[in-house]
């Protein structure tokens, strides 16, 4: 295992022009987290995996991070683990405690200046420890609070101002996606990602991808996205081929057989991913 943080691995990756996929955990479940790795393996992809903060509730920091490295120690491929939405000093300190190499600090529901403010104090606490931090910019809304407006975007001229307060690894910016389940969703502007990829060497992060096309995935990486994070699709999948493979499996009532059942389709899904940031084979280019 080449454990790494996360801005070594999108460093290189805004220079040799591909994205990075981050993939959600869902807290470290088992089946997802080894799908994931097998498929960065086979692919030979650099690898970001993620645990969002409310879904570590369940399991805890020190079990996700034991879980995440015990299935990745075999494994050749970089591998950074990462803090999903973490809201508080508390939380980026058990996650760092835990193993994770890092942190996405998410105060943009904050003023800019607030935002910044506390950004700052997190960078200070954990990169003297070797581990990036990601903060946001644009505060990309969930699906629940955005029935009947427009998903909010950020300005070049926010991710400017934001950039000159705080020395930040990776920024997660606004271009109109939501959190949430999604059939579909193309609702993002391209031609902002370029403006802000114009404005600054700072790898910036795609959020509220559920519902958005591997098509756009890939355009979104060639206007300037370098991490696209993954989650709500992939554990949407998940519970479906449970329940489909539940009814339709000889599983004898092993409850193994369905989960290994469950992590092969969801490790296609994965492969999918990888193919359409552009990270297959990349694995070697980080140092």
């Amino acid at each position: 295992m080449k454990l790494v943080n996360s801005k070594q691995i999108c460093d290189q990756a805004i220079k040799q022009g591909f994205a990075v996929p981050a993939l959600n955990t869902n807290g470290g479940t088992y089946d997802i987290t080894r799908a994931i790795i097998e498929a960065a393996e086979e692919l030979q992809s650099p690898l970001i995996i993620q645990c969002y903060e409310p879904n570590l509730e369940y399991r805890g920091y020190d079990y996700a991070g034991m879980l995440i490295k015990f299935l990745a120690q075999a494994s050749t491929v970089p591998i950074s683990i990462a803090l999903d939405h973490g809201k508080s000093p508390d939380s980026v300190q058990r996650a760092v405690k835990a193993g994770f190499t890092h942190v996405m600090i998410d105060y943009a529901d904050q003023p800019l200046q607030a935002n910044a403010r506390g950004t700052r104090e997190i960078i200070n606490m954990v990169r003297p420890l070797g581990v990036s931090v990601e903060a946001e910019v644009g505060h990309i809304i969930k699906s629940s609070d955005a029935e009947g407006r427009k998903a909010p975007t950020a300005s070049v001229h926010e991710v400017r101002e934001f950039l000159s307060m705080v020395d930040v690894d990776l920024l997660a910016v606004a271009v109109g996606t939501t959190h949430g389940i999604f059939k579909e969703q193309k609702t993002i502007d391209f031609g902002l990602i370029s403006q802000m990829r114009s404005a600054t060497d700072v790898p910036l992060v795609l959020h509220g991808t559920c519902g958005v096309s591997m098509a756009d995935i890939t355009r979104s990486v060639k206007a300037g996205m370098t991490k696209i994070n993954f989650g709500e699709g992939l554990r949407m999948n998940y519970i479906r081929y449970f329940n489909e493979y539940t009814k339709s499996l000889d599983h004898e009532h092993h409850a193994w057989r369905i989960m290994r059942a469950c992590k092969d389709r969801t490790k296609e899904d994965v492969k999918e991913i990888i193919r359409a940031v552009g990270s297959e084979g990349k694995a070697h280019l980080i140092k």
